[in-house]
């Protein structure tokens, strides 16, 4: 993430950049805490979302986030993976609803 930030930095100085770790799954690692690389006297920090723990209803806000709403903090991926595919159905556009379909197949 550090050789990536200082390669952008390189081509785009002035724009700002928000670097972010996606957990999707629970794990025993402790790296799932970690925010921060430090190497000598460098230190590098990022943000870390851990999807376990995020609301199930702020996955059914965007359709971009769909596909990941089964691995938020719900109590049954079944039944949130079957209002998920109502929602699917439920969207206007043919591309879009085709694209978050595959999409949420894919990870499901």
């Amino acid at each position: 993430m550090n050789d990536y930030r200082l390669r952008a930095y390189r081509k785009f100085p002035h724009k700002r950049m928000r670097q972010v770790v996606i957990y999707l799954k629970p794990t025993d690692s402790e790296l799932v805490y970690q925010t921060e690389f430090v190497l000598e006297n460098s230190l590098h920090r990022f943000e870390v979302i851990r999807l376990w723990e995020q609301p199930t209803e702020v996955f059914f806000n965007s359709p971009g986030l769909l596909p990941f709403a089964a691995l938020s903090q719900t109590n049954d991926q079944t039944r949130t993976l079957e209002e998920v595919a109502q929602v699917i159905e439920a969207i206007n556009d043919t591309r879009i609803r085709s694209n978050v379909a595959a999409s949420t197949a894919v990870k499901a």
